[in-house]
């Protein structure tokens, strides 16, 4: 059976004997957020996550995925800040996508859920929420995708996914690079439009490079 986020925190807080209103006092969430986080209706982000970390004493990046380091004993000389391992991007909407040119042109940043970036992605770099199915099966509705804006179009082979808004609106699909130019092409062979031209008003939002995907919980009987 795959082991949850929720079943994670329980466990790490039996074995230290902590209970939810000992979280509550220490103020790393209120006891509705805590109760949800346990019960699997949630998880835990950005500066609650480093909390819980913290109490919890393991690194952010195991709550989330079960990997990572579980510091089982305590060290003094050892820094359990799991900021010093784990680097956050933040989660923005498909409407702060199309304005995007920089991490400054991301209005409201500070309110965004955050995530750990996945290896290999640049600290500028960003997630999305995959919305509809013109990419199905490979990429499911509603599954955070890791965007990373410092690449170039040139730089960029045939088959890799990207994002790119063209009249201030973005749209996530696969590259094709042709001698006679740039197409991009959905995932879903069903989906209606097959090969849409790369025109010249469309600017390159960025490169996807991995996706984070919470532990899934499945209901065998």
């Amino acid at each position: 059976m795959v082991e949850t986020v929720a079943d994670r925190i329980n466990k790490r807080m039996k074995e230290l004997k902590i209970k939810q209103v000992d979280l509550i006092n220490k103020k790393v969430a209120s006891k509705g957020t805590i109760s949800l986080w346990l019960s699997g209706g949630s998880v835990p982000s950005g500066e609650r996550l480093v909390n819980l970390s913290n109490e919890l004493k393991v690194d952010a990046a195991w709550i989330l995925t079960g990997q990572g380091k579980m510091n089982d004993r305590l060290d003094n000389s050892v820094d359990l800040n799991p900021t010093a391992t784990v680097t956050y991007a933040p989660v923005i909407s498909w409407v702060q996508a199309g304005d995007f040119t920089d991490m400054a042109s991301i209005t409201n940043l500070a309110e965004c859920e955050k995530l750990p970036l996945v290896p290999g992605a640049g600290k500028r770099s960003f997630y999305l929420e995959v919305k509809g199915l013109s990419n199905a099966p490979y990429f499911e509705d509603g599954e955070k995708i890791c965007i990373d804006p410092d690449y170039q179009l040139c730089d960029i082979q045939t088959g890799e996914m990207i994002v790119v808004k063209c009249n201030d609106t973005a749209t996530f699909k696969a590259l094709i690079s042709e001698p006679n130019g740039y197409y991009l092409k959905p995932l879903n062979p069903n989906w209606s439009e097959q090969i849409i031209p790369l025109n010249e008003d469309c600017i390159l939002v960025g490169k996807y490079v991995g996706s984070f995907k919470p532990a899934k919980k499945f209901n065998l009987f």
